[in-house]
């Protein structure tokens, strides 16, 4: 429960009602949270076409509301990619508003009630402490303002990740019971000099000082990322610091388990660090976040990379510190700038060439964009029906579009699941259409109808990825659930083949005639069975963290992966890395071979889809650039059709000549 404490009184509210507009430019969508001072919408902005979140203070004194006007104006100049961006402020009636970026997504507060075991895991560990490392960062920005901000609300549920899996720290604590400037009132209202001061707090994640009123001061925000983690690492929530003290007043151990009698995976030395930011008394803890972040980057054993907001230009005489190993080869984050791919083969493997881009050739293939749709949600997938009529699309908001391709006719809206829709593939034969959810359920569809055929539930596994086999006998499903799942797929039902052991899975992908499945997994490793045995083949490796995504050249000669902002292409018949595709300046979300075998397209958050030549690996000069990240791409069959889908709800549709 959130606890709230004030020094002036507020007035009740009514909350906004769905299809209100404020400022003749903000459509109230749904409400997003809410407290006693105030409420949180999911708005559209009309004139950008983009969703924003309305943060709405219920305070009646002037004071306030001149402060609340002021802390806008300090929020507004943030500029962290960690952080989300305040866009406006205004006031409107007895409203006072401030309009910030909306972040897509589940926060990481629901994440850790479904999945809380799979957060604990070895395998998870590195994901988590790498975003204790953005966060940090963040951290730092924050209390090194010209004026402080100090965030106060630390917790899961103010936590989100980005298409990327960086982390991304919210504020839905309402009229600075998070995000805090303290401001003088006096400052900010002549004649009034009387500090006004408003505190928020969630028990299990607050310091002792921020109970008792305690002044802001950064070790606080310490104490919270630290329970953060404690609560991720080990899947345990933990003790409230107000009896934490109590027992060591009265001469008691401390009640908090150690992380390590929770999760024994955990280094010593990372755990003892976090169990320091955890101490009850503000002295014992890491004296800033910068120190406490280059302490987590010696033990994970790199350095900790400086980010500087856009512009700033470092010190004289700074030293910008490499990356961490395990971070190479990664997704561009909050704490690091784009770097070309990972440069370190496997070990006794051919070293690949690097590919930069090459000059203009005459083999380019003319793409023209022929239409752009628009659906109002982020596209995760898109898929193409086998004939190529139709062209169905996942959406983060639970529910599939069809489209029709003759006329670009929206012809069903498939609703049923409960999360955002990671993936679409229609079955080989075209009358169905397999769905993944990270509701943990794989859903299948008529086409004709779009009834709802089949179901398969997969407990405590958010599932990223689906693939039919080439005959349509074989159903493959893969996520956070330590297992790739292969169903045998049949008119009326699904049924359980067998379970093939793999990290975190991201996408799935079978050989051409269908002998190989193959995997690409958080881990940075391809692994790969023969589908008729089950046996596994030796794993292809190359990159030190996930890959986003695996596609086999039509000929099956090829398999090509994507990790950060690079794509590596291995020859299937000896298995060795051949190239190292380098031109996107982020993460490459997608990638896929035209139907004839001639050219790979990858589709990367950099906002662009690049074309590379299979014959010499050239990078064609032909560049697709879009409004924002591309999440998906797909070719029609005849491959006449290129369609991409962005994180801004577009669909474009390109032609290939």
């Amino acid at each position: 429960m959130r606890h709230l404490r004030q020094c002036a009184g507020d007035v009740g509210q009514g909350m906004l009602e769905p299809g209100a507009i404020l400022q003749d430019r903000y459509k109230i969508l749904a409400p997003a949270g809410k407290g006693g001072m105030g409420s949180v919408y999911r708005a559209r902005d009309l004139r950008l076409r983009t969703d924003v979140a309305l943060k709405e203070t219920l305070f009646s004194d002037d004071a306030y509301r001149r402060a609340f006007e002021h802390e806008a104006q300090i929020l507004a100049r943030l500029r962290h990619q960690a952080l989300p961006r305040v866009i406006d402020h205004f006031v409107e009636g007895n409203g006072q508003f401030l309009v910030m970026e909306f972040i897509h997504g589940e926060d990481l507060g629901n994440q850790l009630l479904r999945l809380g075991p799979r957060f604990s895991s070895p395998q998870a560990m590195p994901m988590i402490l790498r975003w204790a490392d953005q966060l940090l960062d963040a951290l730092h920005y924050l209390h090194s303002r010209p004026v402080p901000v100090y965030h106060r609300d630390i917790k899961p549920k103010n936590l989100k990740l980005t298409p990327n899996y960086d982390i991304v720290l919210l504020d839905f604590g309402l009229a600075r019971g998070g995000m805090t400037i303290t401001v003088d009132a006096g400052a900010a209202t002549a004649g009034m000099g009387q500090e006004r001061k408003i505190y928020g707090f969630t028990p299990p994640y607050a310091p002792i000082e921020q109970m008792r009123d305690g002044e802001p001061d950064p070790r606080s925000d310490l104490y919270s990322l630290a329970a953060t983690i404690y609560h991720l690492l080990t899947a345990s929530l933990p003790i409230d610091a107000m009896v934490r003290m109590a027992r060591i007043i009265n001469a008691q151990p401390d009640p908090l388990k150690p992380i390590r009698s929770l999760a024994p995976h955990v280094p010593e030395p990372i755990a003892e660090l976090f169990q320091r930011a955890l101490a009850v008394t503000i002295d014992g803890r890491p004296q800033s976040a910068r120190a406490m972040r280059e302490e987590l980057a010696r033990l994970r054993g790199g350095h900790a990379p400086t980010l500087r907001p856009p512009g700033e230009t470092p010190p004289a005489g700074t030293e910008i510190a490499k990356p961490a190993p395990e971070q190479q080869g990664g997704p561009t984050s909050p704490i690091q700038p784009a770097r070309p791919g990972d440069s370190r083969p496997p070990s006794g493997a051919i070293t690949p060439s690097v590919i930069q881009p090459g000059p203009p050739s005459e083999a380019a293939p003319v793409i023209t964009l022929l239409r752009m749709l628009t659906t109002g949600s982020p596209i995760r997938s898109l898929a193409f029906s086998p004939s190529g009529d139709l062209l169905a699309s996942g959406y983060d908001d639970h529910t599939i579009g069809l489209w029709r391709m003759s006329d670009y006719a929206h012809l069903a809206t498939l609703k049923g699941h409960e999360s955002s829709v990671r993936c679409v593939r229609f079955a080989p034969e075209g009358g169905t259409l397999a769905s993944a959810s990270d509701d943990e359920t794989v859903r299948i569809w008529k086409v004709s109808d779009g009834a709802q055929l089949r179901l398969l539930r997969i407990p405590t596994c958010p599932i990223e990825s689906v693939a039919f086999s080439p005959d349509g006998g074989t159903l493959a499903t893969g996520g956070w659930g330590g297992a790739i799942t292969l169903c045998d797929v049949s008119a009326e039902r699904l049924t359980l083949a067998e379970n093939l052991p793999a990290p975190f899975v991201h996408s799935l992908a079978f050989s051409p005639e269908g002998s190989l499945l193959a995997a690409g997994c958080y881990d940075g490793t391809i692994y790969m069975w023969r589908v008729a045995s089950g046996e596994p083949e030796p794993p292809l490796s190359g990159f030190s963290t996930f890959i986003y995504s695996v596609a086999f050249s039509p000929d099956g000669e090829w398999l090509a992966a994507s990790s950060g902002s690079s794509v590596r292409i291995w020859r299937m018949r000896d298995r060795r890395p051949i190239e190292l595709l380098q031109g996107h300046n982020g993460p490459v979300h997608a990638i896929t071979f035209s139907p004839d075998g001639r050219v790979l397209a990858t589709a990367s958050e950099d906002r662009t889809v690049r074309l590379w030549r299979t014959s010499d690996w050239t990078l064609l000069p032909t560049l697709l650039e879009h409004r924002s990240g591309v999440a998906s791409l797909t070719y029609s069959p005849d491959g006449a059709t290129l369609a991409t889908g962005c994180h801004d709800g577009r669909i474009c549709l390109w032609t290939v000549g």
